[in-house]
């Protein structure tokens, strides 16, 4: 039972995560290349591909490596690039703007250099989650449904308390480190299951 708290608060923290990091992307951009229908193309277009990446990608490595020490490092990595972003996201978005392209290829390139690595790890949770704990093909139907009905909660939770609450009061800079740190935490969760699982020898 307590691993199944901790495999869903994983998910949910992973869900909440990415979006709020969709929010904010918007923030990070909107200085130096502006908030029109071009950034948030671009914007929308890197996550769904960060995503589709690391479906792909996390479903490739569960297969191979199913554990939740891998998953924790997975979710490590993520968590540098993040943290990363608020110490290079201004002086690398004026290199950018400098090299006076389109405005469309501009945007596109600032957010793929800022948030598609961290965005394809995040994405690495979900697969990665259902495989670990998917044990029986009978409700192996349930199993995706309970992991993708948390993952959007969190989702929801991250866009909603992202831009109702922390934007207008701890600004982007504290919400990129708080994003990073958060990944840390939901590393150190996975690192936590993976104790009880090698205990247990059950994820349930």
């Amino acid at each position: 039972m307590i691993t199944k708290m901790l495999i869903y608060l994983i998910t949910f923290l992973g869900g909440g995560v990415f979006l709020g990091l969709e929010i904010i992307a918007s923030r990070v951009l909107a200085p130096y290349f502006g908030n029109s229908i071009y950034v948030w193309g671009s914007l929308i277009s890197v996550f769904l591909l960060a995503l589709s990446i690391g479906y792909y990608c996390g479903g490739l490595l569960s297969d191979k490596l199913p554990s939740f020490k891998i998953l924790a490092l997975l979710i490590l990595g993520a968590s540098v690039f993040v943290l990363i972003i608020p110490l290079i996201y201004i002086p690398v978005s004026i290199i950018i703007v400098n090299w006076d392209l389109e405005l469309r290829i501009s945007a596109l390139i600032a957010c793929m250099a800022f948030f598609m690595i961290p965005s394809v790890l995040n994405g690495m949770i979900t697969p990665y989650i259902i495989k670990l704990n998917a044990t029986k093909l009978k409700t192996i139907g349930q199993t995706v449904g309970n992991i993708y009905a948390v993952s959007t909660i969190g989702s929801v939770t991250g866009a909603l308390l992202t831009s109702f609450y922390l934007i207008p009061t701890i600004g982007t800079r504290a919400i990129l480190y708080l994003s990073g740190i958060l990944l840390i935490f939901t590393s150190l969760l996975s690192f936590l299951t993976d104790k009880i699982v090698s205990v247990s020898g059950n994820p349930q």
